[in-house]
């Protein structure tokens, strides 16, 4: 029995205490002074002024994935350098009919051992950003690993702990200052632009910056795809290959060998007419897309060699979903944005928004190309 006074609206407030169990059943009647003033709630037949509910805790366990999937919960990764996030994702409604309970998500419970423990960035509600700088002074044997659950105490992915490092010596590589540049301190997108840097995937100018907030042309990231699958300027194609003869690429353009990589590997296309439109800048849109086509047409070598099999390999489990107000049903990029960013690859410009048709910053740029490629076994 629940005591209490509605307020002026008519209201009545009321608060379970206690822990129930995973999977407990509880049952509760409220009685009302006045049936006048609940007839527009459901009544329970027998006595015309009680309403009767029930509530139980959900069983299901969360599930998700992110920079390494769930197996045996042993891998060992090590960093190219010092600097890198570890991200992942997680839902408890996922597989759930509409009408079933959940809990909600929990925590994360990230943990490090070692000589030096990192404060984590997070946890979010189902999206863990888990930022990491090893200092110089790191030593001996180190780990880290997530026992993400949801409210109710369920674990996501067993065994738990999960281990983004299993225990092992921190190598001298892990130590090395990641490649960096005279305008990414601080930046939002640091950390995935160092990384890839590092990778030789991706460079700046050469004045020494990055320009993380400036614009990419489609020509630009042809470029920096077909770097990531594996390629440099020996081995592109010297003409057109069958289906890229566009009219605006000349073989005299520095770009015309990875916009025609690009196109006969499938990952760009041109818009119509014969044009590739290689000098406008690449949008949101068009960057998901290309991620979408590199899982859709598997790749040559290189980093992208994983994709055949592991990049995005939970396509079709959307683990978080938005309201998008600028996405239409009907775009070329609405399933590419609805995928990419379920399962955590790109984020939205706002709760509501994508920005499908905004020009994607070289940041942003890096920041899906590191979660895409992270997304496998072992991380990048």
């Amino acid at each position: 029995m629940i005591v209490g006074t509605s307020n002026g609206s008519g209201t009545f407030d009321y608060v379970f205490t206690g822990v129930p169990a995973d999977g407990e059943y509880w049952e509760f009647l409220i009685a009302f002074d006045d049936a006048a003033s609940c007839t527009t709630l459901p009544a329970d037949p027998a006595v015309a002024d009680n309403f009767m509910a029930s509530s139980y805790v959900d069983g299901w366990y969360l599930d998700g994935f992110g920079a390494i999937l769930p197996n045996d919960g042993t891998i060992v990764t090590e960093s190219v350098c010092d600097t890198f996030e570890y991200w992942a994702i997680a839902s408890d409604t996922y597989g759930l009919a509409p009408a079933e309970p959940y809990s909600g998500f929990g925590a994360w419970n990230p943990q490090t051992t070692g000589t030096f423990a990192p404060a984590p960035i997070g946890p979010e509600t189902s999206m863990l950003k888990w930022q990491v700088t090893m200092p110089a002074t790191a030593s001996g044997t180190w780990t880290f690993s997530i026992s993400p659950e949801d409210a109710a105490g369920n674990n996501a992915w067993t065994p738990v702990p999960y281990y983004f490092r299993t225990p092992s010596a921190i190598t001298p590589a892990e130590l090395t200052e990641c490649e960096t540049f005279s305008d990414i301190s601080g930046h939002a997108d640091e950390v995935y632009v160092r990384y890839l840097a590092t990778l030789g995937l991706i460079s700046g100018f050469a004045d020494g910056s990055f320009g993380p907030d400036s614009t990419l042309t489609r020509a630009e990231a042809s470029t920096l795809i077909e770097i990531s699958n594996g390629y440099d300027d020996t081995m592109l194609p010297t003409s057109a290959p069958a289906g890229c003869d566009f009219t605006d690429v000349a073989a005299t353009d520095w770009f015309a060998g990875w916009v025609w990589q690009a196109c006969a590997d499938g990952y760009m296309n041109g818009i119509g007419g014969g044009l590739f439109d290689p000098n406008n800048l690449l949008t949101r849109g068009q960057i998901v897309t290309i991620l979408n086509n590199v899982y859709n047409t598997g790749s040559t070598g290189g980093f992208f060699n994983y994709v055949d099999n592991l990049l995005f390999i939970e396509w079709t489990n959307i683990y978080r979903e938005a309201a998008w107000t600028d996405v239409s049903v009907g775009a070329f990029y609405a399933y590419p944005v609805i995928y990419s960013y379920g399962i955590g690859v790109a984020d939205g410009t706002s709760d509501t928004t994508f920005s499908p048709d905004q020009p994607v910053t070289r940041g942003e740029f890096a920041q899906m190309l590191y979660r895409a490629l992270s997304d496998w076994e072992g991380g990048l």
